[in-house]
């Protein structure tokens, strides 16, 4: 159970690490993602609200990388720890 607590956390670490240092512009790509779901769905729902631009940028998704980093490292030592 330990070496899959371990696994799990690298790769939350790594997913983390990706957004949170926009390599390959993930973070770009993931606010680009979520303005045109937002206007798909303003545009079939008929809520003009939703084809604005949203005010969460790619700040928001680094802001998350760094989160899922913290946690994906702390979830790889208890893994390691546990083994």
């Amino acid at each position: 159970m330990g070496a899959f607590v371990a696994f799990i956390g690298l790769v939350l670490c790594f997913g983390g690490l990706v957004l949170l240092f926009n390599l390959r512009g993930m973070s770009d790509k993931a606010a680009a993602f979520r303005d045109a779901t937002r206007a798909a769905v303003g545009a079939r729902t008929m809520q003009m609200g939703l084809m604005e631009e949203s005010r969460l940028g790619t700040w928001f998704f680094r802001l998350m990388g760094g989160v899922l980093a913290a946690c994906g490292l702390f979830f790889t030592i208890v893994g390691l720890i546990s083994i």
